[in-house]
């Protein structure tokens, strides 16, 4: 194998994949992705999966409904499937938050989301399964869904090879070597490899990195817990996901009898984390999930599995070349939205790589810069997976 490309992408995960192929497609084949492991063994492949389009800023809903269109016709986009599944997207808000959601909704539609408010009293007659007691609005999106994770990070892999990138796998990034503001190399434990640039796209495992470039980020990590449940076809033969910021939850159908939930947002080690689910917060999610749906009275529970979401100060994700370092780029942070956003980022990171700038979208509000500018990104649900 050659021991220099004009790009080398760093982490397997969909945004590494996302970046390969976006690269290809602009004509740029001497790339390599680099990966530890397998493709989406890390954070990508213990994802929800979840595509909605609800957020609090344009630069979100932008890169949200932008990738939801790119998903739901993959093989349009790649030439392979998705997965995809349209289920329609619920979400609900706690007394306090009607007013953020009328206004998120109507920022939605401005960029072209069919997002519905509807009061408790019209959802009861949509849904009367489904109980929204404590629930003052929602909000329907009609168009939203989920996927399937490996087939969406294996369809971009695919789609750039097509073209002739490579992906190497089981090789282990040690360092990015840096010589008069530019990255010239990586460090593998297979040995060094010449890069006319670098894409960072290594999940958790950023910071070390950053930090040994001598540009900083300032990420943390949270578990999050996926609960898997078999439901009652005869009562319950499909149902919308359904989002509840008031208890930081959401879920949603799968292949078969299968119900997902995520649930909570918990602090945690990198390396160490639980990747199963605690029993407690399994009980805790059946019993809210009885709650909301009755007819989960009969679901039985089978297992699950816990993942990362790496974190920045705002819960928004950091696009943009490395200050300092004029063809390092870097995807960092996605606290939980990367999958839903991941074609829009994969495009954007290419962007910066062949232009210097995302063209596409305006990714200014997600620059490097904006904490220590104090420029942060805000939130009408709080600082959560629901930003």
């Amino acid at each position: 194998m050659p021991d220099s490309y004009d790009v080398v992408v760093i982490g397997g995960g969909v945004m590494g994949c996302a970046a390969l192929h976006y690269l290809a497609k602009m004509g740029v084949t001497n790339t390599l992705l680099l990966e530890r492991d397998t493709l989406a063994a890390g954070s990508t492949g213990r994802s929800m999966t979840i595509l909605r389009m609800h957020y609090s800023n344009a630069i979100t809903t932008i890169m949200a409904k932008e990738s939801r269109d790119v998903i739901a016709d993959f093989e349009s986009e790649t030439g392979h499937p998705s997965g995809f599944v349209n289920t329609g997207y619920v979400f609900m808000v706690e007394e306090g938050q009607e007013d953020a959601l009328r206004t998120n909704s109507a920022l939605q539609r401005e960029y072209g989301v069919d997002s519905q408010v509807f009061t408790p009293e019209e959802a009861s007659s949509r849904w009367p399964e489904i109980n929204f007691e404590g629930v003052p609005v929602l909000a329907f999106e009609p168009n939203s869904g989920y996927a399937d994770s490996s087939a969406v990070t294996n369809g971009f892999a695919l789609s750039a090879r097509e073209r002739g990138a490579k992906v190497q796998l089981e090789t282990n990034v040690t360092g990015i070597v840096v010589e008069h503001g530019r990255a010239v190399a990586v460090e593998t434990d297979r040995g060094r490899i010449n890069a006319g640039a670098v894409v960072l796209t290594a999940g958790p495992w950023i910071p070390e990195f950053l930090k040994s470039v001598g540009a900083p980020l300032d990420l943390s990590w949270v578990r999050h817990q996926v609960v898997k449940l078999h439901r009652p076809l005869n009562k319950i033969p499909t149902h919308p996901i359904i989002a509840d910021t008031s208890n930081g939850i959401s879920f949603r159908p799968d292949a078969g009898d299968l119900t997902l939930i995520g649930i909570r947002e918990d602090p945690t080690d990198r390396d160490t984390y639980n990747q199963s689910v605690d029993s407690s917060t399994a009980a805790d999610s059946l019993e809210y999930l009885v709650m909301r749906y009755p007819a989960f009275d009969e679901a039985g529970w089978d297992g699950g599995w816990s993942g990362l979401f790496t974190i920045t100060p705002d819960h928004h994700p950091v696009i943009d070349l490395v200050p300092g370092i004029e063809n390092l780029v870097v995807g960092a942070g996605f606290s939980g939205h990367g999958f839903k956003l991941s074609p829009t980022i994969g495009r954007a990171l290419a962007e910066l790589v062949t232009q210097g700038r995302s063209t596409s979208i305006d990714m200014s509000p997600l620059r490097f810069t904006r904490f220590a500018e104090n420029d942060l990104l805000g939130s009408a649900y709080g600082a959560s997976v629901f930003a």
